[in-house]
């Protein structure tokens, strides 16, 4: 089993933290600044074990600030233009970015210049968003500029840190309201030369689509007009969760359409006695009753019983085909009933629906018990 991320920020990394900052500080006190840290940290998760040595920094780095952010950009190790997975030494770098975004606020050249220097090593994605919500129009009309960077990581820090719901940070509400702003630096990026960038491009529109489906859509089809194999997995990757939620509009951009044409036929859940730990197979034959071919996109949900006793849907993908007029094709999945880190089973009724472009019909139920 992989070791915790939380471990990659412990007593080494702090002495290389410290042994980096002592090369352009020779008056740093690395003895203070790690007893500092150990004193804290064992019972700490990853993020926070990170905040912990940012506030460190802040104790013993030069009390001026743009004093201290010289220090912390000098401290820095080599530029990476490659996109390939950092190494875990990057994790060097989140503690001082973390450090500019909780204490820089007020100094936002200077902390910028910063945060420019520390994504081209590890990602500025967390530290930028305070200034994105302190310094809006400023930080804008620098990212016009970043968009266009030689360094990959620079232009996919502007996308991934005006995300308005990027995981593991706070949301960026105003952008959740209006996300207009974003929208310019998505079209520039759309069709970067890199994936790594591409990617984040679509994670974006991913997060504007909770809040903005529509704005999502008719933005997508836009570019759709004029795609290539590119920017077509932007748009795929872009409309993934409003796929999962079955939304007719995500659907019909892919080029699955209404589905009245094909039936289901011989649709089974078995057994439909089982017990946690076991498994069922579900299985249907999908007929299309239609004089053209369709593609389809095959889900199918599984309602499981929670703690409470109520039933909940969760979506899980089948698959995707291409079905001739008069055509039959018979489906069959195994769904596994161990509990798991992520789901625990509990006994009841649980009801199973396949989707088929978006439109859900009862497939069958099984006892769980």
């Amino acid at each position: 089993m992989a070791e915790p991320l939380k471990h990659l920020v412990g007593p080494n990394l702090v002495d290389q933290l410290a042994n980096n900052i002592h090369v352009n500080m020779p008056a740093f006190n690395a003895a203070g600044f790690r007893q500092r840290f150990t004193e804290q940290y064992l019972d700490l998760e990853l993020m926070p074990r990170c905040h912990l040595v940012a506030d460190c920094l802040y104790e013993f780095l030069p009390s001026n600030y743009l004093a201290a952010v010289s220090v912390v950009v000098a401290s820095l190790g080599p530029v990476h233009m490659s996109t390939d997975d950092f190494s875990d030494v990057s994790f060097l770098h989140l503690p001082f970015s973390l450090f500019v975004g909780k204490y820089g606020l007020d100094h936002f050249d200077a902390s910028m210049t910063a945060q420019y220097e520390i994504t081209q090593r590890f990602s500025a994605e967390f530290s930028i968003r305070a200034f994105i919500e302190r310094h809006p129009a400023q930080s804008f009309k620098l990212f016009q500029h970043w968009i266009k960077d030689p360094n990959p990581h620079v232009r996919r820090l502007v996308s991934e840190g005006t995300r308005p719901r990027l995981p593991w940070a706070s949301r960026l509400r105003n952008l959740q309201i209006d996300p207009s702003p974003i929208l310019p630096i998505l079209e520039t990026l759309k069709d970067d030369p890199e994936l790594y960038v591409r990617r984040s491009v679509a994670n974006n529109l991913n997060d504007i689509g909770k809040d903005h489906p529509h704005l999502v859509y008719e933005l997508l089809g836009k570019w759709q007009k004029h795609s290539n194999k590119n920017r077509d997995w932007v748009i795929n990757h872009a409309l993934r969760s409003a796929v999962k939620r079955c939304e007719p509009e995500a659907l019909a951009l892919l080029g699955y359409t209404d589905s009245k044409g094909i039936a289901t036929n011989n649709s089974s859940v078995t057994p439909d006695h089982a017990l946690i730990g076991e498994s069922v197979r579900i299985s249907t034959t999908l007929h299309n009753q239609g004089s053209r071919s369709e593609a389809l996109m095959i889900d199918f949900a599984v309602y499981y019983i929670k703690a409470n006793g109520k039933a909940r849907p969760k979506v899980f993908k089948w698959c995707q085909l291409e079905l001739g007029p008069s055509t039959q094709k018979a489906l069959s999945k195994k769904l596994n009933l161990a509990n798991l880190s992520i789901r625990t089973h509990y006994i009841g009724t649980h009801r199973v629906d396949v989707i088929i472009n978006g439109r859900w019909s009862y497939l069958g139920e099984f006892q769980l018990g």
